[in-house]
């Protein structure tokens, strides 16, 4: 009875343990994105040699043909983050705009990527940082989920 008990108790604990280390190795970069807040220095679509040819017109193009580069500069530490994203929201985002973006990093064990970002989202496009709001507990919360 006493090694049915140990076996059970050890069992839960190896469970909990691989679903805490699976949802932070699958979902890395969600778990980890950085929250950036500034002024976009670079906005532009990355345009890629190829042709775009199509069989029928259900066929999904490839999401690399509307894939953007984009700088913004932290306002508070002055660093430029940058990333690539196929998040096609940057195509209305001009230089000098004030943004709230999300950026999702590479995980470490991507030895050639790392310390990169692979995608930027934009959430929120502001004319001028003066028009950025307070944050509060709750826009905390909604960047965490991002909803």
């Amino acid at each position: 009875m006493k090694l049915l008990n140990f076996l059970k108790k050890w069992i839960s604990i190896l469970i909990v343990l691989s679903v805490i280390v699976w949802v932070f190795v699958i979902n890395y970069s969600f778990v980890f994105k950085k929250r950036i807040v500034g002024e976009v220095v670079a906005a532009e679509k990355v345009v890629v040699p190829m042709a775009v040819v199509t069989s029928s017109p259900n066929t999904a193009l490839n999401p690399q043909v509307f894939s953007f580069s984009v700088g913004v500069k932290d306002r508070h530490t002055g660093e430029i983050y940058v990333a690539s994203s196929e998040d096609r929201q940057w195509a209305a985002v001009n230089i000098g705009n004030c943004v709230i973006a999300a950026y999702f990093p590479y995980p470490p064990w991507q030895l050639s990527k790392g310390n990169t970002n692979h995608n930027a989202r934009l959430l929120r496009n502001f004319t001028s940082c003066d028009q950025l709001p307070e944050q509060s507990w709750f826009d905390s919360l909604k960047f965490f989920f991002l909803f």
